[in-house]
């Protein structure tokens, strides 16, 4: 029969998890070396260490995740303040460049295609004299 180990408890795992964190961000472990310190470390097998390695991946990664939404957001909400005083104060340059701002970070932008050379430079030669 092969080894039994005991179960890690809720708070255990956080404090693991927390420590799993300090060695990828301040220690700056490469994935094999976290596997062989954190094996170590806890005593646990190097394949527990390479699911805990995947777990803290996906947290720093949420993390990323939410914080770019929320700066988006932040940034969407002073546009739209901008472009409501534009709209009251009748500027309309300002309302058109922050209208394309916003085109921009919702990634509406249109993009221009030159459709009459298939983007190869045209030469035009007019001659004004008979």
């Amino acid at each position: 029969m092969g080894k039994v180990g005991r179960k890690t408890t809720e708070v255990e795992q956080f404090e693991r998890i927390e420590e799993a964190l300090e060695l990828m961000l301040y220690k700056k472990l490469s994935t094999q070396e976290f596997r062989v310190t954190f094996s170590k470390m806890y005593g646990v097998t190097e394949r527990t260490a390479d699911n805990i390695w995947a777990k803290c991946k996906q947290i720093l990664k949420d993390r990323f995740t939410e914080k770019t939404e929320e700066i988006i957001s932040e940034q969407l909400s002073r546009y739209y303040d901008l472009l409501d005083r534009a709209r009251r104060d009748n500027n309309k340059r300002v309302e058109r460049e922050t209208l394309a701002d916003i085109n921009k970070l919702y990634g509406l932008e249109q993009k221009k295609v030159d459709i009459t050379s298939g983007g190869q430079p045209i030469s035009i030669n007019i001659q004004l004299e008979d």
